[in-house]
């Protein structure tokens, strides 16, 4: 029951935040969101081509004194939803997917010079408890 009442919860939370409220006020050339209430502007960022899968572009980016990052995966120059979205702490990954925790995220530029989206993103720990929480996730990145 436990479980249901932080789900709930972190889905009410997750309800009254607006993306578009934030997205005049993050910097280009960055990512942005909130960490389980932490809040990241990160500046410092790589993009490039998967080498196992040339349809795919990889963003990645180190964060917290290089204690965690973050990657993803887009299809290139396709706007619409992140594949696949990783946070790598402590040596530990949690991967969100399609199917996988609870995810809204979404890509509306996508050329070869740049990246604009937003994502929304619960990774769960294994008895699906909330374990890392994004909001307010905006990219707009340059590469």
């Amino acid at each position: 029951m436990k479980k249901i009442i932080v789900f709930v919860l972190a889905l009410f939370a997750i309800s009254c935040l607006s993306d578009d409220e934030n997205l005049s006020e993050t910097a280009e050339n960055s990512i942005s969101f909130t960490l389980n209430g932490v809040d990241y502007l990160l500046t410092d960022y790589e993009v490039r081509i998967d080498p196992t899968n040339a349809d795919m572009r990889i963003v990645e980016a180190s964060f917290d004194h290089h204690t965690k990052q973050i990657s993803f995966f887009v299809i290139v120059e396709e706007t619409n939803e992140i594949e696949q979205f990783i946070l790598e702490e402590n040596d530990f990954s949690w991967i969100s997917e399609f199917g996988l925790g609870y995810r809204e995220t979404s890509i509306t530029t996508h050329t070869n010079t740049n990246m604009i989206g937003t994502f929304t993103i619960i990774m769960e720990g294994r008895s699906g408890e909330p374990a890392h929480v994004f909001t307010n996730g905006i990219i707009n990145i340059s590469y």
